[in-house]
């Protein structure tokens, strides 16, 4: 079967010259006031002690003369050269290491000794010697470069540094740069800067590229996407000739890469070219060329290794549970080895083809290396090498388990994984968008605010206009504490749906809350103040009950005297609204709320605009007859009644019919043991009589509680056993 490739999509290797001209990859972008900005960063530890052995030195000594001090460690020097051999030492620089971080400083010289002392080898050019030679325990310049590795590592046992950062090297600087050119993602984006169409970015797959893919550190600021770039450009390859068969032709080496997949007893692999070849289209009257896949070589495997229903391969339960004994667990031993072996005799075979792959992806679980990898000294996939990598998204299993699929649909997630890896991809993302994504990926790296030092706390003075500038809490009159504690009360009524307790309080305090809410009437009545919690979600009391579910309140608060609005106000409305608010009937959580919007809109039509849809709209589909409505339900009401009725005339019958199965069930029963009962001591063991059976007593018991008719029956099979036995014995 041929695969071809989407005729919309962008192929990665043969991009457009103008389109391939214009990339540029995409930076972050920090603000200036960002305190990852260069402009706001703390220098390096290096720079710091390059700068302060460069700057002039102030005169620290003493004002009767002596000695010069360190400011930061108190280390003491008669001379100004001895204080700047100091400023080369581990010594200090591991003080000025824990300065940057926030660390309690300083740390004295023996414990910094000790500290070395810990590590796994011993440290040769940051030792002192005693404190009166201070110039003597100073290390010098070489020193101090054959001890720095030793200092890389106590920083990083300490988490002072990253520990993937390489030694010798101003290692919080190269992270930070690192840090701030952007999220490391699968993808790196690209933008074209005045090429329409505007506003769109290209990405590709780093794990597509043999250098940028093997990179585990990217490159400190705009160097990692260049040279993404720059490899792309690298690796373009020429148009494709119609019906060329790859490596033919132009002399130039054919590229290929090798695809894997392995897990739960399947294997899909495939070697395919990167050139594709150009077909005529399928499609019929298309004049258009197809770009096709050229697949070198393509196998699938399958076995039953997976225990079904429970998961995990046979082998890795077989590590974790012992080795089981069934006859499932030794087929499925079998078949994991019979499928190592034909994966690697198919590698075998493979070796050329993979060896001169570009790239080799590979999808297993560590547990299943051991067949890919160490298996023999010339296999063809080696640990470590940079070729081997993973696909970077999620795959499927690579091979359908039903044996009637044909062999080549089973290398689809193959393809699909091809396609995935060799397509440009597009995004349409505006300025702000991509503005908002920074803002959110600096907010995610922003560091933690540092502690203020004792020189950077604020004076009394100061903490006493700070505290001055800080709004206080307004304190309430009793008159707005009672106001709002009523509030409180009859926003409780209504969701719970207390109406008569609802209509005594309004009868009692609904003028007060009214006059005291809005006395000049620009607000209606039932308009919920700022100051109530649920005046967030809830506008109005009758969006309160309406969402609560509450159709006795709502019908409450639409009749008269009270007769609420179920329109919105302009002053429900908050300022620069995207999207309308909704109405009370729009919030209803049931039917039966619902309803009596409807009701309301059948008993006074000229009210409000109920089907208006605007802002002096209820947004009522249409108005409801109550009585009808009731008449409606009250059939519907009926006609379920007479179906539960129906359906328990039903069950009694099928119950009476269950009744009666059983007792003619039990009365056969009954039956059946009687004969059996019967029947036992015909056949009892112990001498038998000619004529005669057993002696009276025991008749008698045996008999004991038959019928007349059940005796003379028995008598009957008596005297039809004894003449048998007597034509017998004559007949003898």
């Amino acid at each position: 079967m041929a695969y071809t490739l989407p005729r919309s999509a962008l192929y990665a290797f043969q991009l457009p010259q103008e389109l391939l001209a214009a990339l540029q990859p995409r930076q972050l972008v920090i603000p200036t006031s960002h305190p990852l900005h260069p402009a706001n960063r703390q220098p390096s530890t290096a720079e710091q002690a390059q700068d302060e052995e460069e700057a002039p030195l102030p005169d620290t000594r003493p004002p009767g003369g002596g000695a010069y001090t360190c400011a930061l460690t108190g280390a003491s020097f008669s001379t100004l050269d001895g204080l700047k051999q100091h400023y080369r030492t581990d010594w200090y620089r591991y003080n000025v290491k824990l300065k940057l971080q926030g660390k309690k400083t300083p740390v004295s010289e023996q414990e910094f000794n000790r500290l070395i002392e810990n590590l796994t080898e011993s440290i040769s050019g940051s030792e002192a010697s005693t404190a009166s030679d201070a110039e003597a325990s100073t290390s010098t310049s070489s020193d101090s470069d054959n001890g720095g590795a030793n200092l890389t590592r106590l920083l990083r046992k300490q988490h002072l540094v990253s520990s993937s950062s390489p030694a010798n090297q101003g290692d919080e600087e190269d992270d930070l740069d690192v840090l701030t050119a952007g999220p490391r993602t699968a993808l790196q984006w690209f933008e074209t800067p005045g090429v329409p169409p505007p506003d769109t970015q290209y990405g590709i797959h780093r794990a597509a590229l043999p250098r940028a893919g093997a990179r585990k550190r990217p490159f400190p600021g705009q160097e990692e996407g260049q040279a993404v770039l720059q490899e792309l450009k690298e690796l373009q390859l020429g148009e494709p000739e119609p019906q060329a068969q790859t490596g033919e032709g132009g002399g130039e080496e054919e590229r290929k890469w090798t695809l894997l997949m392995f897990g739960g007893g399947h294997f899909a692999g495939m070697v395919v070219s990167l050139r594709p070849k150009l077909v005529k289209s399928s499609k019929k009257g298309s004049k258009e060329k197809e770009r096709e896949v050229v697949v070198l070589h393509k196998k699938t495997f399958h076995r039953y290794t997976t225990r079904r229903k429970q998961g995990g391969s046979q082998g890795a339960n077989d590590s974790a549970n012992g080795k089981a004994k069934s006859a499932g667990a030794q087929i499925r031993r079998y078949n994991e080895a019979m499928l190592n072996d034909e994966v690697r005799a198919l590698l075998d075979s493979w070796s050329d083809e993979i060896r001169s792959s570009e790239l080799v992806f590979l999808r297993c679980s560590k547990n299943n290396y051991k067949t890919f990898f160490g298996y023999s000294d010339d296999a063809p996939l080696q640990k470590g090498d940079p070729r081997i990598r993973g696909y970077g998204f999620p795959t499927k299993r690579p091979v359908s388990p039903s044996p009637l699929v044909l062999a080549f649909l089973t290398i689809n997630e193959l393809m699909r994984a091809f396609t995935e890896l060799t397509r440009f991809k597009t995004s349409h993302l505006t300025a702000e968008a991509l503005a908002q994504l920074d803002a959110d990926y600096l907010a995610s790296i922003a560091p933690p605010p540092s502690r203020p030092s004792p020189a950077s706390t604020p004076a009394p003075q100061q903490q006493q206009q700070q505290q001055q500038k800080a709004p206080a809490a307004p304190k309430l009159s009793k008159e707005e504490e009672l106001e709002r504690d009523r509030w409180s009360r009859l926003v409780e009524m209504v969701k719970k749906g207390r109406v008569e307790a609802l209509s005594t309080f309004l009868d009692k305090y609904g003028p007060e809350l009214e006059s005291g809410h809005d006395g000049n009437g620009s607000v209606p009545w039932g308009t919920l103040p700022a100051f109530v919690p649920e005046a967030k979600t809830a506008p109005t009391l009758l969006h309160l009950a309406a969402a609560s579910g509450q159709a006795a309140v709502v019908r409450f608060l639409l009749s008269p005297p009270y007769s609420l609005s179920p329109v919105l106000h302009e002053t429900h409305l908050p300022p620069h609204t995207v999207r309308p608010i909704p109405t009370p009937y729009e919030v209803a959580s049931d039917r039966a709320t619902r309803n009596e919007f409807r009701f309301a809109a059948f008993r006074d039509p000229a009210r409000c605009d109920w089907l208006g849809s605007g802002i002096g709209g209820a947004r009522v589909p249409g108005g409801l007859d109550e009585e009808k409505e009731r008449e409606k339900e009250r059939k519907e009401e009926e006609k379920r009644a007479k179906l539960r009725e129906r359906q328990r005339e039903r069950d009694e019958a099928e119950a009476a019919r269950r009744a009666v199965e059983e007792e003619a069930a039990r009365q056969a029963r009954e039956k059946e043991e009687e004969r059996r009962r019967l029947l036992v001591p015909l056949h009892a063991s112990g001498p038998q009589r000619l004529g005669g059976g057993a002696p009276a007593p025991i008749r008698e018991r045996q008999q004991a509680g038959l019928s007349e008719e059940q005796k003379m029956r028995i008598q009957r099979e008596e005297r039809a056993r004894a003449a048998e036995a007597r034509l017998k014995r004559l007949g003898g």
